[in-house]
């Protein structure tokens, strides 16, 4: 971590204790509570606050934007224990892991690729910038408060990489008191998982701690030509959060997050002979340590008219693969400052923002000279986000933002989206915006000079994209439908020339439809479907791992005085395409395309409290042993049953 980085974080913490400041609440990437006019279940139409449809926190309602959002009581009912997994549940949002658990998992929002996202853990984005995307296999999800995905182009507000959308975790909000959390989990493949948490403090300081560890075993590859070996990945990882409020005007947040995650890997064939282009079982290993840390300061004044929040973090990931890595970093920080008015019956907020980013990266074991140096590039980008709400049915939300870049040409971003409620039971949104997604290093400097160049004269991707729908709820909020059509145009798209990258001379074409309702005819029942319909395609083919329809369904179900929960989830991903290399020498060194068997999860679990402080679990995922592939010759999990107990000492 370099001095100038830590002066900043020094210099936040110092503020917040001049005796002049007073905190009112700690807003940045804290979610705040529900407001009295909340109606029905979670997923209805909720006056809940957004973090991330605006350079602000802004109630849901008032959002044009398409946003969903999993809170911790949504979490806890679907029970599983990686973050993605919990997106299967998301719409619009597809999944494609390496094999099972360890193997890379991508994540695509609306077909986008998986590094057109922008990925943020307590507001900091974690994204490793040498790929430009996250790997969600190290992400666990026990100590997650919420999690809300932005879809649609983002870079209005969000910047470059934003052009598919916005995935937003927030980790448990440490609770005043003291609270302490032990957990641990057995079951199939070898599974072990243990957490322990301690969270308390007062209302000026409050703190939280987590530690998880989560060890199986799994051969990740479909090649039997060897004795089927256990691949085992091992995830520890370390997050804290600490949040300060010495008054009524000023508040502080800290948050940390370290994870070691060492897994066996498989190798892919590209000796021509009889395996070629397919993932094969060997030796290979990898090891990735990933590591971010971030402060944002809030200053409220003029009666909550005035809001200022600088933010500065810097994450840094590192993959060694034993004599294959890197190392990439990302240092920003960013000035957002809001002021609120009212004009008769018009409500406006205008927000100005500033704020820089500075990446780098380099090969751990580079094969000459050329791969040796340090490469870093930087951005300042800068705009304004106007919000203008008429009376209690219009609210109209628009941002103007210039990105300038070290490596790149300059580029203007924009957004704008409307919310309409009709009555107090329909609501029509609708939101168009331009995103952008720079080269990512590795497809601006290359790695092995006689395997893979680099092109410098890349243009950054750019899309421009719009959606449109209609929410309603039935009988006071028992029963939620939201429908949504969304369609994107994709220039530059990066595409493989080998043995290189360009920029596709077409236009790439995303559309489709996104689907989910909730039905609560009480408070012990509740169901949740959503679909998707996506048709992702570039010039002459088909983009890969996008299934065209999608779909999940959950159901919980609370009985024996609220004291036993049963649970059911069902997946569908249907047929979708993959890279296939097999022919690839034969074939002009060109990839082909092959078919991946659509498939239908389901899984089962039941809780049970036997007190206050002691609870059981035990869970059934993929319940008929489905075989299937999300990446073409990696082997997906089979049926798996793990049963675990959960001990919460002192809390509410």
């Amino acid at each position: 971590m370099s001095l100038n980085y830590v002066s900043k974080l020094v210099a936040i913490a110092s503020v917040c204790f001049l005796p002049e400041f007073s905190v009112a609440e700690v807003i940045s990437s804290e979610p705040a509570a529900r407001d009295s006019r909340t109606v029905g279940a979670s997923g209805t139409m909720i006056d809940e606050i957004t973090v991330v449809a605006s350079r602000l926190p802004v109630q849901s309602y008032a959002s044009g934007r398409a946003v969903t959002v999993l809170d911790r009581e949504q979490i806890s009912k679907l029970g599983y224990r990686y973050a993605v997994d919990l997106l299967q549940f998301v719409p619009g949002v597809s999944v494609n892991r390496a094999g099972g658990y360890g193997g890379v998992a991508q994540v695509r929002i609306r077909g986008a690729e998986a590094n057109h996202s922008v990925v943020l853990i307590d507001g900091i984005d974690v994204s490793a910038a040498v790929t430009g995307e996250f790997d969600f296999s190290s992400l666990l999800s026990a100590d997650i408060e919420r999690i809300e995905v932005l879809r649609g182009p983002q870079s209005g507000v969000f910047g470059s990489n934003a052009l598919g959308g916005v995935i937003s975790v927030t980790t448990r909000r440490p609770q005043t008191g003291f609270e302490s959390d032990m957990s641990i989990e057995v079951g199939d493949d070898r599974l072990r998982e243990g957490s322990i948490s301690v969270s308390g403090g007062s209302t000026q300081v409050l703190g939280r701690l987590n530690y998880t560890q989560r060890r199986s075993k799994f051969d990740l590859s479909e090649d039997d030509t060897l004795a089927q070996e256990k691949d085992q990945d091992d995830n520890q990882t370390l997050s804290g959060r600490l949040l300060i409020s010495p008054g009524e005007t000023f508040s502080l947040a800290i948050s940390g997050r370290y994870v070691s995650k060492d897994t066996d890997t498989e190798g892919f064939d590209f000796s021509g002979g009889p395996l070629q282009g397919l993932a094969v079982d060997d030796e290979s290993r990898s090891k990735t340590n990933d590591w971010s840390l971030g402060a944002v300061g809030t200053m409220r004044l003029a009666q909550d008219r005035s809001l200022t929040r600088l933010s500065v973090s810097q994450s840094e990931s590192k993959l060694d693969a034993f004599f294959f890595g890197n190392q990439s970093e990302r240092e920003q920080w960013r000035l957002d400052s809001r002021w609120q008015w009212q004009m008769a019956s018009q409500n406006q907020a205008t927000t100005g923002f500033i704020e820089q980013e500075k990446e780098s990266f380099r090969n751990l074991y580079p094969f000459d000279a050329s791969q040796r140096a340090k490469q870093t590039r930087k951005l300042v980008g800068f705009g304004v986000e106007h919000r203008l709400d008429v009376g209690e049915h219009w609210y109209i939300n628009g941002v103007l933002r210039r990105d300038e870049n070290d490596d790149f040409s300059d580029i203007t971003t924009y957004a704008l989206d409307g919310s309409y409620r009709v009555s107090a039971n329909t609501r029509v949104h609708m939101s168009y915006g331009k995103g952008v997604t720079n080269p990512t290093f590795f497809e601006q400097f290359g790695s092995v000079p006689d395997r893979f160049e680099g092109n410098a004269a890349l243009k950054p991707e750019s899309s421009q994209g719009w959606d449109v729908g209609v929410e309603h709820q039935w009988q006071d909020g028992v029963w939620f439908a939201d429908l949504t059509y969304f369609k994107a145009d994709l220039e530059d798209e990066i595409i493989s020339v080998f043995p290189s990258v360009a920029n596709s001379p077409g236009t790439s074409q995303r559309q489709g439809v996104e689907f989910t309702t909730r039905f609560q005819p009480n408070v012990s029942t509740v169901l949740n479907l959503s679909y998707t319909y996506t048709d992702a395609s570039q010039p002459g083919a088909k983009e890969v791992r996008r299934p065209k329809h999608s779909g999940a369904a959950s159901f919980a179900y609370r009985f024996a005085a609220d004291r036993a929960q049963f649970t059911a989830n069902v997946t569908f991903d249907g047929k979708m395409y993959d890279e296939d290399f097999r022919n690839f020498f034969n074939n002009g060194f060109v990839s082909e395309q092959v078919a991946l068997d659509s498939v239908m999860l389901v899984s089962l679990g039941l809780d049970f409290s036997i007190n206050a402080a002691w609870q059981v679990h035990v869970r059934a995922e993929n319940l008929f042993d489905e075989r299937y592939q999300e990446v073409l010759s990696y082997r997906a999990p089979g049926r798996a049953v793990a049963a675990g107990v959960r001990l919460t000492l002192g809390g509410g």
